[in-house]
């Protein structure tokens, strides 16, 4: 069983508690295209820790391939779709299946995703 939308948020806040603690920096980067975890978006992060700089999509995506604005290693899913994320742009190379509501992280960086 999965764990819900409010119980996968609290980890993340957790976890970017626990990087203040260890780095003395916020979990992330000072910039206007950080995540605000709200219902129905894509958060990705630069680092596989969720901390760094951020990204965040608002869905629908469309059937179409996005390409990120940068390489990411984590992402938390609260949107109402599966996705597929990719290694390389356009979606091409080794790919993950994002079910909704995944929080996960992954060795290395992914470019892009699309709805499945």
């Amino acid at each position: 069983m999965r764990p819900s939308k409010s119980v996968r948020t609290a980890l993340l806040a957790t976890i970017g508690a626990a990087a203040i603690a260890v780095t003395g920096a916020p979990a992330t980067a000072a910039e206007s295209r950080g995540c605000t975890y709200v219902d129905g978006t894509l958060c990705l992060h630069e680092s596989k820790w969720f901390n760094g700089a951020t990204v965040e999509y608002p869905a629908p995506f469309g059937a179409d391939c996005v390409n990120s604005s940068m390489g990411f290693l984590g992402w938390l899913n609260l949107t109402d779709y599966s996705l597929r994320v990719y290694e390389g742009a356009n979606c091409t190379g080794i790919s993950y299946y994002v079910p909704s509501g995944d929080l996960h992280n992954v060795q290395a960086p992914l470019s892009s995703f699309k709805v499945v």
